[in-house]
């Protein structure tokens, strides 16, 4: 499928379900109605009822607060145990190729991109609760998991070069403009209710502090260049905020 691109990233990223949530989303159809029914159990309801009635058994104050917590620790233990297996499950999706992060890499900034996080990295810390994976020294945030099944529809359909071509020898600016429009529209920057031509400098901007060596230099590259590819990206838009 060739290498991945930023926006490619960016939906895979968009299509994932959340690390916290995903030993859940993706568990077995039988294990997750398993994790149903315990949740329909109160953990409190189940230590008074146990209280009562040791309450009215016979026997030194051990045996009856033995008893007391007894219906508390099997709900508890059992919840606990079943989260520990779905979780285990979803690392095996992840290894066996069915499921695959996507997160940011630490330092994050504005214009920082997902990436696709190694199978290797897996092996470290994961971090359930918080979304993080942690391995050797990398660090990955608001990491989400997606089937393979989204994952090859998404690379498939972006297969196709949909870049106009251009003269020989001469370097294409179109990744870099659109990585600029993406880093403004996540900042904010871009306004369905302004002209298009005023985003220009602001690309330009954004480009002369993250891509000092582009060749063409920001400063040659002309508004045609430019709107070609926030046109699309811009219309999209504002049909989407109309909506």
């Amino acid at each position: 499928m060739g290498e991945i691109t930023q926006d490619q990233l960016e939906r895979l990223h968009r299509a994932g379900v959340a690390l916290s949530n995903s030993w859940l989303t993706y568990a077995h159809p039988d294990l997750k109605t398993e994790w149903q029914d315990l949740q329909k159990h109160s953990p409190m309801e189940a230590l008074q009822k146990d209280a009562l009635a040791a309450s009215e058994l016979d026997g030194d104050m051990t045996a009856k607060l033995t008893h007391a917590f007894s219906g508390f620790g099997k709900l508890t233990g059992a919840r606990s145990d079943l989260k520990n297996k779905l979780q285990a499950n979803t690392l095996s999706y992840v290894s066996g190729g069915h499921l695959h992060g996507f997160g940011y890499e630490l330092p994050r900034t504005v214009s920082s991109v997902p990436v696709a996080i190694p199978k290797a990295a897996w092996a470290g810390k994961c971090d359930w609760t918080n979304g993080t994976v942690s391995f050797r020294g990398l660090e990955f945030v608001d990491v989400r998991l997606t089937t393979n099944r989204i994952r090859n529809d998404i690379l498939e359909r972006g297969n196709v070069d949909r870049t106009p071509p251009r003269a020989v020898g001469r370097p294409s600016v179109a990744k870099d403009i659109m990585a600029a429009i993406h880093a403004l529209h996540e900042a904010g920057e871009i306004a369905p209710t302004a002209s298009q031509k005023s985003h220009f400098p602001k690309a330009l901007r954004w480009l002369e502090l993250n891509r000092p060596n582009l060749d063409p230099a920001p400063n040659a590259i002309s508004y045609e260049t430019f709107r070609k590819q926030f046109s699309p990206f811009f219309n999209d838009l504002k049909k989407n905020t109309k909506q």
